[in-house]
């Protein structure tokens, strides 16, 4: 009985999937913002275009930007490319967005549904940022 035990212990730690295959495994959407826990997600600061916008972690490390259904800017193009890290023993996640912008979050959450992301010092404001995007 305790051999049986350690084996079924055992094949759980083995087939945990890897941070990188959690966030390579499907395109994400924003579904909430937060400055300091209070939600700007319905909010005039983010445009409805912005929130049908998808992101696609690659295996290569480039990610691709998607804007959805509505775009922003008509003229600009529907996709384009960035990369992707993770730093610090996988727990921060860098992402340089197809303008060159970079920015390292804690990674709050990562599971096959959610990505939780913080920024304790959002743009240098002192304020923390919290970005909840969900697997689509």
């Amino acid at each position: 009985m305790g051999l049986s035990a350690l084996s079924s212990c055992k094949k759980d730690s083995e087939s945990a999937p890897s941070k990188t295959s959690l966030l390579t495994a499907k395109s994400w959407k924003t579904t909430d913002v937060k400055i300091d826990g209070i939600s700007v997600y319905n909010t005039p600061l983010i445009d409805a275009c912005e929130k049908d916008d998808l992101v696609k972690f690659n295996t290569d490390k480039t990610s691709t930007y998607d804007q959805g259904t509505l775009r922003c800017v008509s003229t600009d193009p529907q996709t384009a490319k960035g990369s992707w890290d993770f730093t610090t023993n996988e727990t921060k996640l860098k992402l340089t967005d197809p303008d060159g912008d970079v920015t390292e979050a804690n990674i709050t959450t990562l599971t096959s549904t959610s990505l939780v992301l913080t920024e304790p010092d959002f743009m240098g404001s002192g304020k923390t940022a919290e970005l909840t995007l969900a697997a689509q």
